[in-house]
C-alpha cells in the first residue's frame, strides 16, 4: 500500500499522526495544497483503509494503571495469527506482535490493576495452544 501512496499523501497522514485534530486549513497549509484538495485525500484516504480512525494519546502518569508485557509461547500447531487477534481482542491489551525466537507472541496490556492484569494473563492461558504465559511488569518509559 505504501507505494501507492504519493508524497503529498505521505506528509498529510505524518501530520494527522502528530496532530489527528488539526483543522484541514492548518493540515493544507503543511502540505502545500489547498483546503478541499486536503480534504478530498484525506477522505480518498479513509476510503482506502490507510487512515483506519483517529485517537488520542494519553499522559501515561495521568492514570493510575498497571503496564506489563505478556511473553507468549505457542505449541508448534498454534495458529499464531488467529491466537494474536484473539489475544489482541481482549479487554486490557493494547497490542500483540507475533515474533521468531523462542517467544511466540508479545502482548502489551494496560490494566487499571494487577489484579486486572493477572485476569488478563488467565484469560490469555486459557486458550488452545498456549502452552506457556510470562509477565513482565513495566517499570519506567523513557518516552511516550
Amino acid at each position: 500500500m505504501r507505494d501507492n501512496l504519493d508524497e503529498k499523501d505521505r506528509l498529510l497522514v505524518r501530520a494527522l499522526k502528530r496532530n489527528a485534530r488539526a483543522s484541514l486549513v492548518s493540515l493544507a497549509r503543511d502540505i502545500d495544497l489547498s483546503r478541499s484538495a486536503t480534504h478530498d485525500r484525506v477522505l480518498k484516504l479513509e476510503e482506502r483503509g490507510v487512515i483506519q480512525r483517529y485517537t488520542i494519546q494519553v499522559d501515561r502518569t495521568a492514570l493510575p494503571n498497571t503496564r506489563a508485557f505478556l511473553s507468549i509461547q505457542f505449541t508448534n500447531e498454534a495458529a499464531q495469527k488467529e491466537l494474536a487477534d484473539e489475544i489482541h481482542d481482549l479487554d486490557g491489551v493494547e497490542a500483540a506482535y507475533c515474533l521468531s525466537g523462542d517467544i511466540d507472541m508479545l502482548a502489551y496490556c494496560e490494566c487499571d490493576s494487577d489484579h486486572e492484569l493477572s485476569l488478563v494473563r488467565d484469560e490469555v492461558s486459557k486458550f488452545e495452544g498456549v502452552i506457556s504465559v510470562r509477565t513482565r511488569h513495566v517499570l519506567a518509559t523513557s518516552r511516550s
